[in-house]
């Protein structure tokens, strides 16, 4: 049974009154039967407690008296409400968004055709992956991959992100290729060629062994041509490039005077009939229809012999740009030179000498047999 006091404490409330009128508010609710209790001024306030009850009246009068009213519920300033329907609405409030943060709400797939898409889409529904499971009911991410890419060929890759309750499927295509010899040949890992630290891969089939930005040694395999599918292992064969960073260290030696020729200015010549063509000419210039059949015109540049000399000056600048387009020269059309550093380089009378480091950015893969060990 509950007390006279927890009982007063819940159905009393402390009301704090300001304003001009407050006061004459005051003598308003003791003339009207309003049991005013524990009353105290602070200043231009006042402070008391009253029922519950006697609510309605002090509102009205309140209104008439244009004071403010400061509300605040129970004996110590907080009631507590222990009815069921106010635990339950608390429970739901606290619980429901805790339960459902545990549950996947939209399942995904972003990038590739429409059609792949949608075999990604029916491979999910399959596989139970759909909206409202439970988080922990998804497969781990390298299950999906393989089971994608052992399903689908035409994936490099697979990538699936999880934000919150969404979770997103994000298939990379192996770039589309032309029916080649290379096909023929029977299925084999991918291996480094040399030293580097890999930048990004261009697979048409095969599994990345690696991750970018890592760095491997000449002959570790970089794609596996074996795709793993829960306990069973499929020989796909990896085609395709891998890309990487090394460095190229070069000594060079070239003389200080460096002799070319430069184009001069441009010079016309008509010739009528079967005059002989000049020799010398850069091109031929076209003419209208009608007078092509009888009339032409070349277009020659005299040479003009130059010689510059390498100083600290210009040298860096000369040196790069004549290195750098020897070493492409050396590479696959696809190499890129991303950066470059002449580490050392010593002037005389007539020869330059140093040392430049190049960073190459190129294809590193090479074919590598798959053993029966594997």
């Amino acid at each position: 049974m509950r007390t006279a006091k927890r009982l007063r404490g819940r159905e009393t409330v402390w009301l704090t009154v300001t304003g001009s009128g407050a006061d004459a508010f005051l003598s308003a609710c003791a003339a009207s039967g309003i049991r005013l209790r524990e009353a105290s001024r602070d200043g231009e306030r006042l402070r008391f407690s009253v029922m519950r009850k006697d609510m309605p009246a002090l509102r009205k009068l309140r209104r008439k008296y244009r004071v403010r009213l400061g509300l605040q519920a129970g004996r110590d300033g907080v009631i507590l409400d222990l009815s069921p329907f106010r635990v339950i609405a608390v429970l739901l409030f606290l619980f429901v968004p805790l339960a459902c943060s545990g549950l996947i709400w939209s399942v995904g797939v972003e990038g590739g055709k429409p059609e792949r898409q949608e075999r990604i889409s029916a491979y999910l529904e399959k596989n139970g992956i759909r909206p409202f499971i439970p988080i922990g009911s998804v497969p781990d991410e390298s299950e999906i991959r393989n089971d994608l890419m052992v399903a689908d060929p035409g994936l490099s890759w697979v990538r699936v992100s999880r934000d919150g309750g969404r979770l997103t499927v994000h298939p990379i295509e192996a770039p589309e290729t032309g029916e080649d010899a290379g096909k023929k040949l029977p299925p084999a890992h991918l291996a480094a060629s040399k030293r580097a630290v890999i930048t990004r891969f261009e697979l048409s089939s095969g599994v990345r062994n690696v991750l970018p930005n890592t760095t491997v040694e000449k002959g570790d395999i970089i794609a596996s041509g074996i795709v793993t599918q829960r306990e069973d292992s499929h020989v796909t064969g990896a085609e395709g490039k891998v890309y990487g960073d090394y460095y190229v260290e070069t000594r060079f030696e070239m003389p200080a005077s460096i002799r070319y020729s430069a184009p001069g200015e441009r010079a016309y010549r008509l010739s009528v009939g079967n005059d002989a063509a000049d020799r010398n000419a850069w091109r031929e210039v076209p003419l209208p229809s009608f007078l092509d059949s009888f009339l032409t015109l070349s277009e020659s540049r005299d040479g003009a012999a130059r010689e510059v000399k390498i100083t600290e000056e210009n040298g860096e600048r000369i040196i790069l740009s004549v290195l750098k387009e020897k070493l492409l020269g050396t590479l696959d059309p696809d190499a890129t030179v991303k950066d470059e550093k002449v580490l050392r380089v010593h002037y005389d009378n007539d020869k330059v000498k140093g040392t430049v480091l190049f960073l190459i950015n190129e294809n590193i893969a090479v074919r590598k047999h798959i053993s029966q060990g594997d």
